[in-house]
């Protein structure tokens, strides 16, 4: 299950099913994918956070009655793909609010790519970054080939693709592929300070930044010039750069409503 927790500003989602190490089931990923849309939807939040029970951050999908054991029709995977799991790391990539996602244990498979959906990652000391796949005669999925390439480089995300390899938090941390390893004692409450500054940040700005962040990655500059110019456009009709320009002037730290 999802445990989900409204306080002001922030959308906490919790994988609380900690006896089966937060493997993520059909309505685990559809909860999950409604809170993203929502919150990103609905105009009051202004930071996701991702979190779990237990000691670990989640070790795949459930495969409890797994493809291999059920017949069907060739292409079914595929095509469930692109309306499970692959619709929830999309809305995570689309969505204009930050995710803070703190890892402990093992983040492996599926697991891997959710929290290297947020855009900052904060590991223990325990955590494991993980992608299995090929080590068990399949080829990986859940946007696992285009994240990671992408965070740490190629020679290395061939590390974790093709053999597997366990990446500690420790190196996680000095590959780039989280922001920060802490102790274990420390993990929830770097993951809260973190999420407390964003949640008092220019939200628009921030939101349309990490949008351009991403679809940049796609572009050429030119198109890349002509986003950042649509898009600061927008920024600049929110209230929060008037609060912006005002503290500047002011010479004080702006207050943003996040408006």
């Amino acid at each position: 299950m999802i445990r989900v927790d409204h306080a002001p500003g922030v959308v906490t989602l919790t994988l609380a099913r900690p006896d089966r190490k937060n493997a993520l089931t059909t309505e685990m990923v559809d909860t999950i994918v409604a809170e993203v849309e929502g919150a990103d939807a609905g105009g009051e939040a202004r930071v996701i956070v991702l979190r779990a029970e237990g000691s670990d951050f989640c070790s795949g999908y459930d495969l409890t009655g797994s493809l291999s054991a059920r017949t069907t029709r060739i292409g079914h995977l595929q095509r469930s793909f692109r309306h499970g799991v692959n619709r929830m790391i999309r809305a995570f990539d689309e969505a204009q609010v930050p995710v803070v996602a703190g890892v402990r244990g093992f983040a492996a498979g599926i697991g891997n790519a959710l929290a290297l959906s947020a855009d900052f990652v904060v590991a223990s000391e325990t955590a494991r970054f993980w992608v299995p796949f090929t080590g068990r005669g399949f080829t990986p999925d859940s946007g696992n080939t285009y994240l990671l390439p992408r965070l740490i480089g190629l020679p290395r995300a061939k590390q974790m693709l093709l053999r597997s390899k366990v990446v500690d938090g420790a190196t996680a941390a000095s590959w780039g592929l989280v922001i920060a390893c802490v102790p274990d004692a420390e993990l929830d409450g770097a993951v809260d300070a973190l999420a407390a500054e964003l949640a008092s940040a220019a939200t628009v700005a921030v939101g349309l930044t990490r949008t351009l962040l991403h679809r940049n990655l796609e572009v050429g500059l030119t198109a890349a010039l002509q986003n950042e110019g649509m898009y600061e456009e927008l920024a600049v009709r929110s209230d929060d750069f008037k609060e912006g320009m005002r503290a500047f002037r002011d010479r004080r730290d702006p207050g943003y409503a996040g408006r």
